[in-house]
């Protein structure tokens, strides 16, 4: 069984259908074990949050999500020793910690993070972190 790291907004594809939502969904089948940052709930909160105040979801329809991604089969870690590495990283690449700390769980547990953000994904390739990332379309 392989081992994958899920960043929030992976989560909340797997729920909310948007682009590339089926192939976060295919994360679900049992074919990996998945993994996070203890911080997950609360940034796929954060996602919620927007979809919401943009109308692209209600109140309700938020709240199910949320519940949804806490029962979804996700082992956390504790991302307090995540952090200094992931803010190292997000300052080499102009990024916000939020999306580096997953990267960081990935490369400590020789595994990738599967992001849906494509500004995390351009900037590692054709750097050392490009082995720890997958890009969400790739998802088979």
């Amino acid at each position: 069984m392989s081992r994958l790291v899920v960043e929030p907004a992976i989560a909340v594809k797997w729920f909310v259908p948007e682009k590339n939502s089926r192939s976060a969904a295919r994360l679900l089948d049992g074919g990996s074990e998945l993994m996070a940052p203890d911080t997950i709930n609360f940034d796929a909160g954060k996602v919620v949050s927007a979809k919401i105040a943009f109308g692209q979801l209600s109140l309700d329809e938020g709240v199910l999500v949320l519940e949804a991604i806490k029962s979804a089969p996700v082992l956390t870690f504790p991302s307090e020793p995540l952090l200094e590495p992931a803010v190292s990283i997000s300052a080499a690449f102009g990024l916000g910690p939020g999306l580096t700390v997953g990267l960081v769980l990935g490369i400590q547990m020789g595994c990738r993070l599967v992001t849906a953000s494509g500004r995390l994904y351009e900037r590692v390739q054709d750097t050392p972190f490009a082995s720890h990332v997958k890009w969400v379309a790739a998802i088979r």
